[in-house]
């Protein structure tokens, strides 16, 4: 599935698209973020009000669901910097990639902060495998009127990508 059309970035590398998405009901053009860091994925609204981070290749979401489009760019940003950490692009990668890409960093942990396990007493880093049980679970989990806006650790994350190159 392709990025039909896009408009100018914004100040904060976001990009406009139109991503074609899989639906129940078939193949459907929603309006999609995209960053310049992460080609390959998008948040996109479908249905109304609730946001998720599109594979555009595939049309495919790959997390749960958000209230805020800000929360799913902050996990978008965490996708791409588990591909970044792997040396993949979400761009060229298609489904067997990306489960490729997910079994190499299943024990890893995730490169990115706020994300612990407790166990025995001990808090460490999730592992990339951890965390992506978390991304499944399909649950409201956030309450806007009493956390910060995570937009700026999203787009903080998301200038890590190519730092280290």
């Amino acid at each position: 599935m392709n990025e039909q059309e896009s408009r100018p970035t914004d100040q904060y590398g976001l990009t406009e698209i139109t991503v074609e998405i899989r639906t129940e009901g078939g193949a459907r053009a929603v309006p999609g973020l995209m960053h310049k860091a992460c080609p390959g994925l998008a948040v996109t609204m479908h249905p109304f009000g609730v946001f998720q981070v599109t594979h555009t290749k595939t049309g495919l979401k790959l997390c749960s669901i958000y209230q805020r489009a800000s929360s799913a760019v902050l996990a978008m940003s965490w996708w791409a910097l588990i591909a970044d950490m792997e040396g993949c692009s979400w761009e060229e990668m298609g489904v067997a990639d990306v489960s490729v890409m997910m079994s190499k960093a299943n024990d890893k942990p995730v490169p990115f902060d706020d994300c612990t396990s407790t166990s025995q007493g001990e808090t460490r880093k999730m592992t990339v495998g951890e965390w992506f049980q978390h991304q499944r679970i399909p649950i409201f989990d956030e309450f806007p009127w009493e956390e910060t806006d995570p937009f700026e650790t999203a787009i903080s994350n998301l200038e890590k990508i190519g730092e280290a190159a």
